[in-house]
């Protein structure tokens, strides 16, 4: 624990280990998703290798922000992530109270400063090689680290607004998204939630394996877990047809307003508008349950994938990938991406980022 006195009031950042405490500012901020749930987090620090750091802000006796970071050491590096590589979660990063959301630009600054001054300080006592994080969307003022010679890129995912009618967000999709829908329709399709991964994971893991793409994701046992912790934030809707699954996608609640298609997308029928007609049946699932957006993860995918889920006329929502790497972690990376040009060093290798 550490602190300094700032405008009269104490700023103290330690390590919670409180998940009470946690859980409850997470459900209370506008940042907090299901990633950032206490029970979500020691799952990934279970089958990620990475020991999580779950820094917590405090103003006086006021938490202001939480941050989760997951630190390891590989390849003689010190890497500091927020989240770590293949957990198959899009951002994280930090939460702040809800209060701060209302304060002044210039108040709103101070805090965003302090905040970043303390975690600094405690990352340079670790001198790490690397440090990343990413926002959750539309959080995007992270200037107070850009500030500190971090590096700052804008990614994008998609959300499709729930509180439209819903003839008005079927008018929206393209011609030949529709056309396809009515025509798997027209197959009478069964569609289900269940809390079995095993066969959406099948049919993910073969269309990576068919595309040359690594197997991004610790292990299905991680989702196994997640889904045992988190039963009704998490499941999976498939659909089958004459009693064969034809597609699957895990999908979860990441807030009380807001669902998500999080991994998964895969189908069995490439010959149908599989995705297509699952992604409408999910849509009006979220819809009916009360959700205001679903989010479809991944907007700055390759544009192979954009263009799909760009059928459903989302818009675009930004959020910020920030990070800093010293002189070795530059180095080391070079060389690896010289030397894994075939992607022979992933299947025996940890990345160094």
């Amino acid at each position: 624990m550490w602190w300094h006195v700032c405008g009269g009031a104490t700023v103290v950042v330690e390590l919670l280990d409180d998940k009470k405490l946690w859980d409850q500012f997470v459900e209370n901020s506008p940042q907090g998703t299901l990633f950032h749930k206490w029970d979500f987090l020691k799952i990934v620090e279970k089958h990620s290798g990475f020991q999580l750091l779950p820094y917590a802000i405090f103003s006086g006796n006021k938490l202001r922000c939480i941050l989760p970071f997951f630190i390891t050491r590989r390849l003689g590096l010190t890497l500091i992530r927020s989240p770590p590589p293949d957990a198959q979660i899009p951002y994280l990063g930090p939460a702040f109270d809800p209060s701060v959301a209302g304060l002044r630009a210039h108040k709103k600054q101070k805090i965003f400063q302090q905040v970043t001054d303390e975690v600094c300080k405690e990352i340079d006592k670790i001198s790490p090689n690397y440090v990343s994080f990413n926002t959750v969307p539309n959080f995007i003022d992270v200037r107070t680290f850009a500030w500190k010679n971090y590096k700052v890129q804008l990614v994008f995912t998609f959300a499709i607004d729930l509180e439209k009618p819903i003839e008005q967000i079927w008018s929206g999709f393209g011609h030949t998204c529709k056309n396809g829908i009515k025509h798997f329709s027209a197959l009478s399709p069964h569609v289900e939630q269940t809390h079995d991964i095993s066969s959406m994971l099948g049919m993910w893991r073969e269309r990576r394996k068919e595309r040359g793409e690594r197997q991004n994701l610790f292990s299905d046992r991680y989702l196994e877990d997640v889904v045992a912790a988190f039963p009704q934030r998490v499941t999976v809707h498939s659909v089958s047809i004459d009693g064969r699954v034809a597609g699957a996608t895990a999908c979860c609640a990441l807030r009380e307003d807001r669902y998500g298609l999080w991994i998964g997308g895969v189908n069995a029928r490439k010959d149908l508008s599989t995705n297509e007609f699952l992604t409408w049946e999910i849509i009006q699932h979220a819809k009916s349950e009360g959700f205001k957006a679903l989010e479809v993860m991944g907007a700055h995918d390759p544009p192979r994938l954009t263009s799909f889920k760009s059928k459903f006329d989302p818009v675009l929502e930004p959020y910020c990938s920030v990070d800093k790497a010293d002189a070795l972690l530059k180095i080391e990376s070079f060389v690896y991406r010289k030397l894994n040009k075939k992607g022979v060093l992933d299947r025996i290798l940890p990345r160094p980022l």
